[in-house]
């Protein structure tokens, strides 16, 4: 892959209404709310980081781990949806033959990328708060003993792993298909 390709690949390459290349909005925003879906668990780290902890370990954010996930899969989801549905209706609107399944895929890969740093950040900051900070406290416990990652629950795992349900979710909503021609 050529670095021109991997460029437009992540957006900064030309793109109009009927574009297929990932715009930089819904991808930039779909990391965001991804690490931000995160921290339910991890956040107590970031936020004690700049002297905040103690207030984020009062709210308990940590008991809402399947909530957090789940609502930051679905605004991921909704999030690519509407952007690159009204790309597509823009795209049919300036194009009448448009056929806008390209744009569809690219809502699933950005959403896809959205999913995975959620992912990432959730493992990682579960590992460092669990295995790192709290190594000897929770070495013992019954949901860390024999877990897949250290650290990492495995129920937390199969959260996290359901969140990416959304993705045949994004591929049932209805998306602009391509007019008929009348001849």
């Amino acid at each position: 892959m050529s670095l021109n390709s991997a460029l437009n690949f992540f957006g900064y390459g030309q793109s109009g209404p009927g574009s297929t290349v990932p715009d930089n909005t819904p991808i930039v925003a779909s990391v965001l709310v991804g690490f931000v879906g995160s921290l339910c668990c991890g956040g107590g780290l970031v936020f004690g980081a700049i002297g905040l902890g103690a207030a984020y370990g009062a709210l308990g954010m940590a008991r809402f781990i399947p909530e957090a996930l789940a609502t930051g899969a679905m605004v991921i989801a909704l999030l690519n949806w509407l952007y690159y549905s009204q790309k597509a209706k823009v795209a049919q609107a300036a194009n009448a033959d448009c056929d806008c399944r390209s744009l569809h895929r690219t809502a699933l890969w950005s959403a896809f990328a959205g999913l995975a740093m959620m992912a990432v950040s959730f493992v990682i900051l579960e590992w460092l708060n669990h295995s790192v900070v709290r190594g000897g406290h929770s070495a013992h416990g019954s949901e860390f003993s024999g877990a897949l990652i250290a650290g990492v629950p495995d129920v937390h795992l199969l959260y996290l792993a359901m969140t990416f349900l959304t993705l045949p979710i994004l591929v049932m909503l209805p998306f602009p298909s391509p007019k008929k021609s009348g001849g």
